[in-house]
C-alpha cells in the first residue's frame, strides 16, 4: 500500500460524521493506521481487546480456529463497519481472530480515547449502541436461519441476496466458495453439491465464481414448489 494520510479519514467514517473539526483533530491525535496485506492477522484469538476498529477499505474475516475442519467465520467487515467495541467494553479477550482477506486500511481507536469521545458525545454513543444492536439483530438471524434451514434454503437465500445486492442476474462470487461456505455453516463439499445439484435442476450456470441464475423468482421459490422446469415470469433482474 502507498502512503496514506490520517487527515480526512475519520471525517468520512459515518461514526464521526456530526464531529465539529476540534473534536476531529483531537481525536486524530489517538488514532492508530493499520495497514494489512491480503492473509495477515490483525490479532489472534484470546488477544487482549483494548480498542475497537474501523475500516476504511479492503475486507476482514473475523473467524474461530478450528482443528477438525475448517475455521468458523463469525463476520466479514466491510468499509464502514467497526468491531471489537463488546469486548473491549467488557475487558474480555477477543473470541475470534481477525485476518484481512483483501489489502485493507483500518483505523484503531485505543480504549482510553474511545470512552473519552463516547462520555462527551452523546450522539456518537447512540450511533455505537445502535451498530452492536444491528450486529446483535444480524447474529440472531443467522443463528435462525442455520437452525431452521437446511443446506439448501441457506445455498438459495445467498444467491438471491447476491443477485439482489448486484441488482443482476449474472452474479460473481466475491468470496471463495469455502469462505462462503463457512458464513452459511456449510463444509466446502456440501456447498459444492448444491450449486451443482440447483445447476442440474437447470436453475443456474456455474463458471467458476461466475454464477447465472435462469430465473430469480423461480430460484426464490426453490425448494419451496421443487420445480421440474424452470418456468419465469417475464420481470426479472438484468
Amino acid at each position: 500500500m502507498g502512503k496514506i494520510n490520517i487527515d480526512g479519514l475519520l471525517a468520512n467514517q459515518a461514526l464521526f460524521k456530526h464531529m465539529s473539526p476540534f473534536e476531529l483533530e483531537s481525536l486524530k491525535t489517538s488514532v492508530v493506521k493499520v495497514e494489512l496485506e491480503k492473509g495477515l492477522t490483525l490479532f489472534q484469538r484470546g488477544s487482549l481487546a483494548d480498542g475497537c476498529y474501523i475500516l476504511v477499505f479492503g475486507l476482514i474475516k473475523l473467524a474461530i480456529p478450528s482443528s477438525a475442519s475448517s475455521d468458523k467465520i463469525v463476520e466479514l467487515i466491510r468499509p464502514g463497519q467497526s468491531f471489537g467495541e463488546a469486548m473491549m467494553f467488557l475487558d474480555e479477550p477477543y473470541p475470534f481472530y481477525a485476518e484481512a482477506l483483501e489489502p485493507s486500511l483500518l483505523l484503531r481507536l485505543p480504549k482510553n480515547a474511545l470512552l473519552t469521545l463516547l462520555e462527551h458525545s452523546p450522539v456518537i454513543a447512540r450511533q455505537m449502541m445502535t451498530g452492536l444492536s444491528y450486529r446483535l439483530l444480524g447474529f440472531i438471524r443467522n443463528v435462525e436461519r442455520h437452525a431452521l434451514h437446511n443446506a439448501m434454503q441457506r445455498v438459495v437465500d445467498y444467491l438471491v441476496q447476491v443477485s439482489v445486492s448486484q441488482n443482476s442476474t449474472h452474479i460473481r462470487l466475491e468470496l471463495k466458495k469455502n469462505v462462503v461456505a463457512s458464513l452459511l455453516n456449510l463444509t466446502p463439499e456440501t456447498f459444492s453439491r448444491t450449486l451443482h445439484h440447483l445447476s442440474g435442476l437447470g436453475l443456474i450456470q456455474v463458471r467458476a465464481s461466475r454464477i447465472h441464475i435462469h430465473c430469480l423468482e423461480t430460484l426464490k421459490n426453490y425448494p419451496v414448489d421443487e420445480p421440474a422446469t424452470v418456468s419465469c415470469p417475464k420481470k426479472r433482474i438484468r
